[in-house]
């Protein structure tokens, strides 16, 4: 099993960022964006994304805590990743001046035998990079309207 663990600063108000983490099923935000099936609501619901030539990719919320700006999720069906047993965790963290300090990290298991805990880490944090840059963008795009 591999931990990753990734720390990011976005210059915008912590309540920015969380008011669009929080909004699980839309992903609005996210490179493309994909389409997005919302099944169930509250913990437990998938959010089915839809990414034209591959299988459907479902997260399921496992927990919400908005009081701690904090939710889990599973990728139980169509991580496009050589990975599984995917469990990953989302915080926004306040820091002294109001802006956010992201924490997200999952634990997950390399499907692929020549992978290494080292390139699943880095391949991991990629993916997170480039959705932590989405945000900064779109939030970047809603303060100039």
């Amino acid at each position: 099993m591999v931990n990753v663990k990734l720390l990011r600063d976005l210059d915008f108000p912590a309540e920015q960022v969380w008011a669009v983490l929080e909004d699980y099923g839309n992903l609005e935000w996210a490179m493309g964006p994909p389409r997005v099936e919302v099944i169930g609501e509250g913990i437990g619901m998938i959010r089915r994304v839809l990414i034209e030539g591959m299988e459907p990719i479902d997260e399921v919320l496992e927990a919400m805590d908005p009081a701690g700006m904090s939710f889990a999720y599973t990728i139980p069906r169509g991580l496009p990743l050589p990975l599984t047993d995917y469990r990953s965790s989302v915080r926004v963290e306040v820091k002294d001046d109001g802006s956010a300090r992201i924490h997200w990290s999952c634990q997950c298991t390399p499907t692929d035998p020549a992978m290494s805990e080292q390139d699943a880490e880095q391949l991991m944090q990629s993916t997170y990079n480039s959705l932590l840059d989405s945000l900064a963008a779109f939030l970047d795009k809603q303060g100039s309207n």
